[in-house]
This record gives structure tokens, C-alpha cells and sequence, in this order.
């Protein structure tokens, strides 16, 4: 794996060993917490270009940009008939 061009190749090591030395369980707890944070970033970018959106299109946008237009869309739409 390269180095990230922001990253030094001392501190890359440095991370690299640190994830290393994790159980699976902890990776897997960073790994869920990086994707949360993730999410929380985008949404909160999608609030910040669209401010008059509530949590319903919020939601949906993030679904359009995880998923693409397609995919979320057919989620959404076998959603509405599970909940009929």
C-alpha cells in the first residue's frame, strides 16, 4: 500500500503498525466509527448545500451517493411497499 501523499513515511509505518497490533474486534470497531464519521460528513454537507431539506431528503441523497441514483432508489421504492 503507498503512503498517502500527506502522510509521512514514518508516521505511515507508525499508523500501519498500530492497526497491526488490533484484534479483529477493534479494527472492526474503528472501521464501523471511520464509516459512521464518514456518513456524518456527508450528511452534514448535503444539509450545508441544501438547507431547506429535512432528514427524509437528507437521507435520501446520502442513499443516492453510498448506493447510486439507481440502486437507492429501488431500496426506497421496495421500502414503501414492505411498509404498506
Amino acid at each position: 500500500m503507498a503512503v498517502p501523499k500527506d502522510t509521512s513515511a514514518d508516521a505511515w509505518a507508525r499508523q500501519i503498525a498500530g492497526i497491526r497490533a488490533m484484534t479483529p474486534q477493534e479494527r472492526l470497531e474503528l472501521a464501523a466509527s471511520m464509516s459512521d464519521e464518514l456518513r456524518a460528513l456527508a450528511r452534514d454537507g448535503i444539509r450545508s448545500r441544501h438547507s431547506a431539506w429535512g432528514r427524509v431528503e437528507i437521507e435520501a441523497a446520502l442513499e443516492d451517493l453510498l448506493l447510486g441514483v439507481s440502486l437507492a432508489g429501488a431500496v426506497r421504492a421496495g421500502r414503501s411497499t414492505i411498509a404498506r
